[in-house]
Order: structure tokens, then C-alpha cells, then sequence
């Protein structure tokens, strides 16, 4: 009987051990696909000049030069640049964390103030183009007042209509104050600082999530548009939040919670499961290469990867060997209890086991309140 009292008490501990054990990859992917998002940037740049005149760029090419430079915010919508990237909900009101150069796209400071000379002398070219056309049509106008006036033999007016005169005199007039601003325009930009040109990023961001099928843009930014709601100010520290315009979160989707202590909202008050240690496994879920290998039959599909801690963490970053690529910005790094333990942001070139990830330190700075 002692024998089959200790082979019953076993089995309930091996049965009690499975309960508590960790679920496998496979179980956190299924788990937490849902809550990972696919992130689409559509965006061009603004610039303001002293005078007010505004003036539009898809970006800068990898020589510094400017591209899609245009006058026309319509032009430059139509022409404005695409990139893709990830991020996941971190709460049920439709806010999810992402990188800052996701959201908002950033220039070379060197290769914009080298760029404003030469929008400062386009903006001039432009001005003296719409200067000469106004003169044109002006001078057009006053040929065809001679049409509506009738004169005697003298050379002196006798008659006309005058309801088209009238006509021809405002128009006039209203070409007389474009022509002004168009001066004014000139002498502000002759005299202009270059600090006193402002350049604006003009995002249009949305997302799609695992399994919803995309064949254009307005697939994500009209069906689940978002806004931003933070962007880090902290150059080491690529993180921004954004929300669903609609402030919900889609039922069923994973909340995904960071390790340790912090921010109650968003981390599980565990402190002892935050320490990253070398060689440890790590698992991330997002969307590598983006729509490029995403996209399937059955809609976008995320992925999971793996790999290990492959540095003593510094409190700067995260290093591990999960191959990265181009669209696995921002995706949530979890360890083998499916709790972020970092925010991927970059990789080494020409490497796979020199990727980085955001570490908690930073992550809980952002998320302070």
C-alpha cells in the first residue's frame, strides 16, 4: 500500500509540474499573433518659409539631394513615400508601442540645411514664374477691355458694356494683390533665416492585423487609422506610442505586459522576471521585411523568431542573436513567459548576432506618467 501511495503522489507531482510548466513557442505565438500589429507610414515633408509660403518634398536620397520637391501639398500626397513597421497593443483602449522612426520619420539635419539654399532659390524661381503669368493675364485683360468699348473718330470713348468692364476691372484687381504677395513672398525669402524655416513631417499612419487581407494603403490608414499619442524625446530611446482613432482594441487581441515593476498599466509587477541574463532565449513576433513577406493568399501573416542573449546587458541595450530585418521595427521581444523584456530597434549591418532591442530601463522611463 506504501508503494502505491508514493506512485499516486508521483504522478500528481509530474501532473502538477506540467500545470505550472512554460508554454512552449508554439503556444506563445498562437497566444499572442493577435496583439502584434503591422504598421504603415505614409508620409512626405512641409516647408514652411518665413513668409508663410509653403513648400513640399517626398524626402532626401541617399546623395542629400531632395526628392518629389514640389509646390503642391495634392502632388506631394500623391507621391509621398511608404514604410512599414510593428508594433503591439499594450492596452485594451487601442494604444500600442512602436519605434519613434516608425512614426515619425526623421531627417539629417546636415543634409536638410544643405537642401534650404536651394529651396530658398526654387521658392524664388517660383515666385518670379507666377509674377511673370500674372503680368500676362493682365495684360490680356486689358486688350479685352478694347472689345466691350466703342470710340469716335477721335479716339474718344463713346460707348461700352459696362456689366463686362466690370467684370475685367476685378479681375484685375484681384491679379493686382496676387501680384503683391507674390513681391512680398520674394522680399521675405531674399532676407529669409535660414532658422526660421521650419520643415514638418506629415504623417498618415494605420495598421492591419494577422490574417486581414491588404492590396492598398487605405487598407490600413482608412480601416484602422491611428494617431500618436508620445514620442520619446530621448535619443537613445526609439520608442513612440500611437492609438487607434476608434480607442479600441479588438476584441480577442493579446495586451502583451512588460516584466518587472513599473507603470501598472503596462508592466506585470514581477521584478525578479526583468533581469535579462546572457544566453538566455528570447522570442520575437513581428512583421520582417514588412509587406514584402507579410503579405500571403490568406492575408498578412506575422512571424516568430528566436534566438539568445548574446551580451552582458549594459542598461543601453538589448543584444541578441534574433535575425532582424527591415519591418521588424518596434516588434515586441518576449522572454519564455511571454513578457516583453525589450522593444527591437536595429541590427548591426552585415550581422545576425548583433541585433538590439530597447531594454526595460528605458521602456519604463516612457512609460512613466
Amino acid at each position: 500500500m506504501k508503494i502505491i501511495k508514493l506512485s499516486f503522489a508521483a504522478i500528481a507531482a509530474v501532473l502538477l509540474f506540467t500545470a505550472c510548466g512554460k508554454k512552449s513557442a508554439d503556444e506563445l505565438f498562437e497566444e499572442q499573433k493577435n496583439g502584434v500589429v503591422l504598421v504603415l507610414n505614409k508620409f512626405y515633408y512641409e516647408v514652411v518659409m518665413p513668409g508663410g509660403q509653403k513648400l513640399f518634398f517626398a524626402g532626401i536620397d541617399q546623395n542629400g539631394n531632395m526628392q518629389g520637391f514640389t509646390t503642391s501639398e495634392a502632388e506631394a500626397k500623391k507621391n509621398a513615400q511608404m514604410l512599414n513597421g510593428t508594433g503591439f497593443f499594450v492596452s485594451d483602449d487601442g494604444k500600442f508601442i512602436t519605434n519613434r522612426h516608425v512614426a515619425v520619420t526623421e531627417l539629417n539635419t546636415q543634409q536638410l540645411r544643405a537642401n534650404l539654399a536651394s529651396i530658398v532659390r526654387a521658392s524664388l524661381m517660383q515666385c518670379a514664374m507666377a509674377a511673370r503669368q500674372i503680368k500676362s493675364k493682365y495684360a490680356m485683360l486689358e486688350a479685352q477691355k478694347q472689345q466691350f468699348m466703342e470710340y469716335d473718330f477721335f479716339g474718344n470713348i463713346i460707348d461700352g458694356d459696362e456689366t463686362q468692364l466690370r467684370q475685367i476691372v476685378a479681375e484685375q484687381r484681384r491679379l493686382q494683390e496676387m501680384y503683391e504677395e507674390v513681391e512680398n513672398s520674394a522680399r521675405y525669402l531674399q532676407s529669409a533665416n535660414m532658422g526660421n524655416i521650419k520643415v514638418n513631417t506629415v504623417c498618415n499612419i494605420g495598421i492591419s492585423y494577422d490574417g486581414q487581407k491588404v492590396s492598398s494603403p487605405s487598407d490600413f490608414l482608412v480601416k484602422n487609422p491611428c494617431r500618436i499619442i508620445k514620442v520619446s524625446d530621448k535619443e537613445d530611446a526609439d520608442l513612440a506610442m500611437l492609438q487607434l482613432e476608434s480607442k479600441k482594441t479588438p476584441d480577442g487581441a493579446h495586451v502583451f505586459k512588460f516584466a518587472g515593476d513599473g507603470n501598472k498599466k503596462y508592466f506585470n509587477g514581477r521584478s525578479s522576471e526583468a533581469k535579462v541574463k546572457i544566453d538566455q532565449q528570447l522570442y520575437m513576433i513581428g512583421y520582417n521585411a514588412g509587406l514584402m513577406l507579410a503579405n500571403t493568399q490568406k492575408g498578412i501573416s506575422v512571424q516568430m523568431t528566436s534566438g539568445r542573449v548574446t551580451q552582458t546587458p549594459d542598461g543601453d541595450r538589448v543584444t541578441y542573436s534574433i535575425p532582424t530585418v527591415q519591418g521588424s521595427s518596434g516588434s515586441p521581444v518576449i522572454d519564455e513567459d511571454g513578457h516583453v523584456v525589450a522593444v527591437n530597434f536595429a541590427k548591426l549591418a552585415g550581422s545576425d548576432n548583433f541585433n538590439f532591442g530597447i531594454p526595460l530601463e528605458k521602456i519604463r522611463d516612457f512609460l512613466k506618467e
